[in-house]
């Protein structure tokens, strides 16, 4: 009897111990997203604060026009979770990753902080009309998923100097990448938009930022 009640007693004050063991370990998870894009200097090295933390590029300056004729800057990015992806309105795979890009405007609906921003890498062809019909095509919510067009070698600097996209002679050489760029317009993800677990990962990761925002107030 004793040794039950030893026994017992001992898995009482054991109890406490592994709660807060468990707790520990999995009561807070810290999932911290990927920054990409170093600032460097004009030797060709990487800037770092006074603190040693690394300067991370900020998507530049850029000023460009709305399905609906609005103007869209780089401004607009400011506090808000941005999909960003290059495109073009004949481009079959741009077809199968804007539909994937339904999928994301549909699962952040009530999240009017996570926007979707396609920027055509052809504006001659892909004119304002042509992007609203584009828009309409796939059911882009206004205020929500904007269609851009523009100078074409603005859009160009823009995917080269903002998104580290390769340029080639007058046009962007892929459209297949979404980036993730957060509120302060620092690039956090790059992610495959033909491939469904990458898109998976996207949203989790836009998960992740918006979680980390919301703690942050």
């Amino acid at each position: 009897m004793k040794k039950l009640k030893a026994l017992i007693l001992g898995f009482l004050l054991l109890v406490p111990l592994l709660i807060f063991a468990f707790i520990s370990i999995f009561g807070v998870h810290h999932f911290v997203l990927k920054t990409y894009f170093p600032e460097v200097d004009a030797a060709g090295e990487v800037v770092y604060t006074a603190a040693g933390d690394t300067v991370f590029q900020q998507v530049p300056d850029f000023s460009l026009i709305s399905q609906q004729g609005v103007p869209f800057s780089s401004s607009d990015l400011e506090g808000n979770i941005t999909v960003v992806y290059f495109f073009s309105t004949d481009c079959p795979d741009c077809d199968k990753i804007s539909s994937q890009l339904v999928r994301i405007q549909e699962g952040f609906e009530k999240y009017p902080e996570v926007r979707l921003v396609s920027i055509t890498a052809t504006p001659e062809q892909d004119t304002q009309a042509a992007l609203q019909a584009y828009a309409a095509k796939y059911g882009a919510r206004k205020g929500k998923w904007f269609f851009l067009t523009g100078d074409r070698q603005e859009i160009l600097g823009l995917a080269q100097e903002g998104f580290d996209l390769p340029v080639g002679k007058e046009r962007l050489l892929r459209t297949d990448q979404l980036l993730l760029v957060d509120s302060d317009k620092r690039v956090r993800g790059i992610y495959d938009g033909t491939n469904q677990k990458e898109i998976d990962r996207l949203i989790t990761e836009t998960n992740v930022l918006r979680d980390g925002y919301s703690k942050s107030k």
